[in-house]
């Protein structure tokens, strides 16, 4: 799995990348299924990292408060 210090953009690169690959029609079964796999556990991490910037900004907004 990818480290958490990894940015977001690049995540969105890798996935964007997997997502060309199995649009494309070209993998066959076993190339296609570790792809999406990786696919979706890049969508939790951009999903965590995009709730941890969320939760970043609801504190910096109460601090303001």
């Amino acid at each position: 799995m990818t480290s958490k210090k990894t940015d977001y953009a690049a995540l969105n690169a890798e996935l964007e990348e997997i997502l060309a690959k199995l649009q494309s029609g070209e993998l066959n079964i076993d190339e296609a299924l570790p792809a999406y796999e990786r696919g979706m556990a890049l969508v939790k991490e951009l999903e965590d990292y995009l709730k941890t910037a969320e939760n970043k900004v609801k504190s910096l907004k109460s601090k303001l408060k």
